[in-house]
């Protein structure tokens, strides 16, 4: 049996047609999960019945329709990144515009209210967001550690735990931890304010304590956060690109 599967069903609710991306994979529950260009994935353990998967996500309709709603009020969605100068970019939660220029060296520098970045080819895209990338990973890391510290140190209840970091690009996601206690950070995540930054590590530090979404584990996010919510909102209405 392969290590994951992915097909497409499509639910009906309120007159709406929704169309949910299924992946099968090696993991422990059901989950579904609704993006910000109210697209809607979910994800089911290897093995799961075709039957018992379709049953959670009707069981899931009106959350999922409500979810999208939600999102549907940030858009129409920023267009999509060219990397070229005059272009705004997000770091910390402030804009910044882009200022390429040619130079054999590749560097990139937060100048004022502008980041500049030179490379060998500043009119390949391609070039540009590769520099910027690595930008941002460099600049990602110590402050993710240094905010993980501080969530840790704020909420005694969880110094039990010494989470392994791991820092990588994702689009889909946030974070996420796993049960022996490795939480992914994505780099796309500096490019919002601090406090966003600390909700989602402080999300994935009660998953090592409560590894699903019930109602125990936001009971424990609100000990440990409890103003996580309003956090959440302001995140939710970040577009990852």
């Amino acid at each position: 049996m392969p290590d994951k599967h992915i097909q497409h069903v499509v639910v009906a609710y309120a007159g709406e047609q929704i169309s949910i991306s299924l992946e099968f994979k090696k993991r422990r529950s059901l989950s579904i999960s609704v993006h910000p260009d109210c697209s809607v994935t979910a994800s089911a353990p290897l093995g799961c019945s075709p039957e018992e998967v379709l049953a959670h996500i009707e069981s899931r309709r009106a959350w999922i329709a409500n979810q999208r709603r939600y999102f549907e009020a940030f858009h129409p969605l920023p267009e999509v990144k060219r990397f070229i100068s005059g272009e705004t970019h997000l770091y910390l939660g402030r804009q910044y515009r882009l200022k390429v220029r040619h130079d054999r060296d590749v560097e990139v520098k937060l100048v004022g209210r502008f980041l500049n970045v030179s490379v060998p080819e500043p009119e390949e895209p391609q070039c540009v967001r590769t520099a910027l990338d690595a930008w941002y990973r460099a600049h990602a890391e110590p402050i993710f550690r240094e905010r993980m510290a501080r969530c840790l140190e704020s909420v005694p209840s969880l110094q039990k735990v010494t989470p392994t970091l791991r820092i990588r690009r994702m689009t889909k996601r946030w974070g996420s931890c796993t049960r022996r206690g490795t939480i992914t950070l994505s780099t796309e995540l500096i490019k919002t304010p601090l406090h966003c930054v600390e909700y989602v590590i402080m999300h994935e530090l009660c998953h090592l304590c409560i590894h699903d979404h019930s109602p125990a584990f936001f009971r424990l996010l609100d000990r440990c956060m409890p103003d996580w919510e309003t956090r959440k909102a302001q995140l939710d209405s970040v577009v990852l690109q």
